[in-house]
């Protein structure tokens, strides 16, 4: 919402369903975001983001993703949210948006020294731009009254993300995020 700061009626690509990419799903919802597409191959997430208010759902284990996205916006996104930190991914990413594109990064890379293949002449000629974010890039003493807001408002329904586990069930809330069975796990004493 900050970061990218997507306008009304504009296209976003975001690349991974978690607790992360499904905020940003409803982060393009309350900025009125056009075209919302979430590229995520866990199809309980797939079904969560179009709850959420996505607009096409992509898998990407069965479809060429950047096929899809360009069936869908012929020219490419205006936005791109990338969560998973794979440079594969985060490639795909870049080359999804069209002229003038924002590629956001918040996905943490498997490694330290991970890096990407860049066609420069791209870069140049469609003037995409990569952007690093950190925290949202916001002031948290303003932005977090501001979601509690939207969670108020039901516009943030942050808690369809949460599945609770009693602290001594913490290897079944592991288990449970590893297989996909729940977004974000939180452990109650």
């Amino acid at each position: 919402m900050r970061s990218l700061a997507c306008r009304p009626g504009s296209s976003i690509a975001i690349f991974g369903g978690g607790p992360v990419g499904l905020a940003a799903v409803m982060g393009a919802v309350i900025q009125q975001c056009a075209v919302i597409i979430l590229i995520e191959p866990i199809a309980a997430r797939r079904q969560m983001a179009e709850a959420l208010g996505a607009t096409h759902v992509i898998d990407p284990t069965v479809e060429s993703v950047g096929e899809s996205i360009r069936a869908i916006r012929n020219d490419g996104v205006e936005f791109a949210f990338e969560t998973s930190g794979r440079e594969s991914v985060v490639e795909i990413a870049l080359n999804s948006l069209g002229s003038h594109g924002l590629l956001g990064l918040v996905g943490v890379p498997p490694r330290v020294d991970s890096s990407l293949k860049i066609n420069l002449a791209a870069l140049i000629t469609y003037g995409h731009r990569i952007h690093g974010i950190i925290e949202g890039d916001s002031d948290l003493d303003r932005f977090i009254p501001e979601l509690i807001e939207h969670y108020k408002a039901g516009r943030f329904p942050l808690d369809k993300l949460v599945t609770m586990y009693p602290l001594d069930h913490i290897n079944d809330a592991i288990a449970a995020q590893h297989r996909g069975e729940c977004i974000k796990a939180v452990l109650v004493p």
